[in-house]
């Protein structure tokens, strides 16, 4: 039986339950039936214990009227859902939803979804409800209605979406362990997919007569097709033949007992995740139709194709909407569903920064960071040697900088900026290089400072056309210009622009400076001097994640073919740890 259970019934104008009771009258009676938590302005209680007291909660802020609310429901001449979501007794007890609050923070932090899936306007959504202590299955009722009476619709899978909505929220902790080990098996999968499509290639170049003649026969056909076709060679480029004649390659290669074992594994994890808000388990697809695994369709091809002749173009089809993933940043739910959907360092990133920026879990923002900077994600080998540096992450020895190369070396600027940074007592000249390099892709920091460098050493235009380019949009960065423009080149129109430019940002140092000049003082003097280095410490932005994603996303993330399978070689010959 599923974890969650969620009903949900509509009741029609005019309905009547069979004791007689109004739509209006089920309201009231859901809100003082006996066992149910009254929670108003942190007093709590169970009915009984207060006279004219009701259960009802909504939205923050809104008044809780029952006779008005009861009206209301009468009045109103479109459809009124009656939602119940029940947990049983332990599984309320063990994970805390065992108290109306608790009911009252959940509805409220989804009543977006709730209106999503009821195709309701947000702002046309009205909700109330209720939680009843039930000794076996605490319970609460939602009664659910829109302001525009025609709007409402609730369809099959929109009640199943709001199944796994809430079942991944209550469950999430325990839903984790098993999102991790279901990953690791589907990566462990894919990895020794693509070790026996190396051998078997290798087999037919060598004339090894140990691989099957039919599966030589389909290879080598696949290979001739290849050659002749005359548009990507990747999988979704293909026509409907060719691709028939990869999944049958894919269906061929997974009898391989071992591959079998690990696809049912992975198959029981799946199960796992659906069961706490469904009995019906999701199809077990073949692996060779199942898009989750559709890399090592694209690993057969690429293998193939090379059987006779040389490689011309990255193995990894990049396929996937990543402003969607930028869109869902906060979307928990929707990470997660991607980062274990997809071999994509790109999603493993987006979850490992969730955790990072929005929970206390450490483990887990470590754990899909290091996926992704593993498979040459350059800004998570960045947040992963920021989180080392401020001490979120337990640092084993020489970790920290490890990765902080990881991401100077693949050419992230924020990243070469740090390393600067790093080098700037121990190798001055190496730290211009560096600093030359940040600047070079895009770290506003790095500009900033290696203009002042230039400029220390005479070379003021060179200098100027630095500190121009890193004034774009920071406060700070064009307060500083704003000033060297104004005293130091004598540009006093320019250096204001900049300095109001920052001040209609509400950067107060720069407002200071514009007094400053408007009553004749020094403004250099008056607002002081602040540390660029202090200052751009913990500066990581969606300004770097644009610079990131237009240098490296179309070249698989920021690693080109040879680099990636140097990558994976050394994964699955090291147990997949990287030694950089």
């Amino acid at each position: 039986m599923a974890k969650l259970i969620l009903k949900a019934p509509y009741y029609k104008p005019g309905h009547r339950t069979e004791s007689g009771k109004s739509r209006g009258g089920y309201a009231e009676y859901i809100a003082t039936r006996e066992g149910v938590e009254i929670l108003r302005g942190g007093m709590l209680g169970y009915i009984g214990e207060r006279q004219g007291s009701n259960g009802l909660f909504s939205d923050e802020g809104e008044k809780i009227n029952l006779s008005a609310i009861s009206r209301e429901i009468d009045e109103h001449q479109g459809n009124v859902w009656g939602i119940i979501i029940s947990l049983k007794r332990e599984d309320a007890e063990r994970l805390g939803y065992n108290s109306a609050e608790q009911w009252m923070n959940l509805l409220r932090s989804h009543r977006n979804d709730i209106a999503k899936e009821m195709h309701i306007l947000p702002s046309n959504l009205r909700w109330y409800a209720a939680y009843h202590n039930k000794e076996k299955n605490p319970h609460v009722h939602i009664m659910v209605w829109s302001k525009e009476s025609r709007e409402p619709f609730l369809s099959r899978e929109g009640i199943h979406n709001l199944k796994q909505t809430f079942a991944s929220d209550i469950f999430r902790q325990e839903l984790t362990s098993i999102y991790k080990k279901q990953t690791e098996v589907r990566n462990d999968l894919k990895e020794k997919y693509k070790n026996i499509i190396a051998k078997v290639v290798a087999e037919i170049k060598n004339g090894d007569h140990a691989v099957s003649p039919e599966l030589m026969m389909k290879m080598q056909l696949l290979s001739e097709k290849l050659e002749k076709h005359k548009g990507k060679k990747v999988y979704g480029y293909l026509d409907k033949n060719t691709k028939a004649l990869v999944n049958e390659i894919v269906k061929m290669l997974g009898n391989d007992p071992q591959l079998s074992e690990l696809y049912e594994s992975w198959y029981g994890y799946k199960c796992e995740t659906v069961r706490t808000y469904t009995d019906t388990m999701p199809d077990k697809i073949p692996i060779e139709e199942n898009e989750e695994f559709k890399s090592i369709r694209n690993a057969v091809v690429s293998a193939v194709r090379d059987i006779h002749t040389p490689p011309d173009q990255p193995d990894y089809e990049v396929d996937h909407d990543y402003s969607k993933l930028k869109e869902h940043a906060n979307d928990f739910d929707y990470l997660y569903r991607y980062a274990n959907a997809y071999d994509d360092p790109i999603g493993y990133y987006r979850l490992g920064r969730y955790y990072l920026e929005k929970t206390d879990d450490m483990e887990n923002a470590e754990w899909w960071l290091r996926m992704a900077a593993d498979e040459g994600n350059s800004l998570s080998a960045y947040l992963i040697y920021k989180a080392y540096r401020d001490h979120k992450f337990d640092e084993t020895p020489s970790d920290m900088m490890k990765y902080l190369r990881v991401a100077a070396d693949a050419k992230f600027g924020y990243a070469e900026y740090e390393y600067a940074k790093y080098l700037r007592d121990k190798s001055p000249e190496d730290a211009k290089e560096y600093l030359r390099r940040a600047a070079k892709h895009g770290s506003f920091q790095a500009e900033y400072a290696y203009g002042k460098m230039l400029f220390e050493e005479g070379q003021r235009d060179e200098a100027r056309a630095y500190f121009e380019r890193s004034a774009t949009d920071d406060a700070w960065t064009q307060t500083r210009v704003g000033l060297l423009l104004y005293y130091q080149y004598e540009d006093y129109e320019a250096g204001k622009e900049y300095m109001n430019s920052a001040a209609e940002q509400g950067y107060e140092p720069a407002k200071e400076a514009i007094r400053a000049i408007n009553n004749n003082l020094n403004a250099q003097i008056v607002i002081g001097v602040c540390d660029l280095f202090y200052y751009a410490s913990n500066i990581i932005d969606d300004r770097a994640e644009d610079i990131y994603s237009k240098e490296h996303q179309v070249n698989y993330h920021g690693i080109d073919k040879k680099q990636r399978k140097e990558i994976r070689s050394k994964k699955h010959a090291q147990g997949h740890t990287m030694s950089w």
